[in-house]
């Protein structure tokens, strides 16, 4: 299969997956809005996969608010290295290029917070 047929298909079940973290009705609709919107934006769309369980309203998975764009960098690479880790993070994060990583911290990083 094409590379990029790939990661579409990890992408997208990346999101739809991710959304279940919330289990809120209104969440999925802002999800659902945010894809739309963000099919412009490489980043946002990337992005787009952690709002699922990283967002002010779900309590039991911390919100990405407070962090900078340098330690978002830095805990994606780290979960991303640890070859032996098996959470949900180390998955997701060997998932991604480096450049993906960056672009996922550095849009983060400037957002106040996940929605």
């Amino acid at each position: 299969m094409p590379k990029i047929f790939n990661r579409f298909v990890c992408t997208s079940f990346s999101v739809f997956a991710l959304a279940a973290c919330d289990g809120s009705g209104p969440n999925y609709i802002a999800a659902s809005e945010t894809a739309t919107a963000s099919a412009r934006s490489p980043e946002a769309m990337l992005v787009l996969s952690c709002s699922g369980c990283h967002s002010a309203r779900n309590g039991a998975i911390a919100s990405l608010a407070p962090y900078t764009e340098d330690m978002l960098r830095k805990t994606l690479i780290r979960y991303k290295s640890e070859s032996d880790g098996t959470t949900v993070m180390h998955r997701l994060a060997r998932g991604y290029s480096d450049e993906e990583i960056d672009l996922i911290a550095e849009h983060l990083g400037q957002q106040e917070e996940v929605q």
